[in-house]
């Protein structure tokens, strides 16, 4: 299982990208349906690796599927913030 100080990290994560989500779910922001899927396909791992339940499921293998994403959206305009930012900047806190 990761630290406390990573489960906080990852938790503060999950806590904006649902947030993001919750606000771009409808009207004429809508995320579409290409990058929903790609946002929450970087996303859903996030809960295996904060159990410990999967020894493949590492930071190291989490980290790169939300780089995978912020390289595909986070360029376009209004895609969000970059998801390893946001980890980031949460680690450092």
């Amino acid at each position: 299982m990761p630290s406390d100080r990573v489960t906080r990290a990852y938790l503060e994560l999950l806590r904006r990208v649902l947030v993001f989500v919750r606000f771009r779910s409808s009207g004429n922001r809508r995320l579409s349906d290409e990058q929903l899927f790609d946002l929450m396909d970087a996303m859903h791992n996030v809960p295996t690796l904060l159990t410990g339940r999967d020894p493949y499921f590492t930071d190291e293998n989490i980290r790169s599927a939300l780089a995978d994403y912020d390289a595909k959206w986070c360029e376009r305009s209004d895609g969000g913030a970059s998801l390893i930012s946001i980890l980031d900047e949460a680690l450092a806190h």
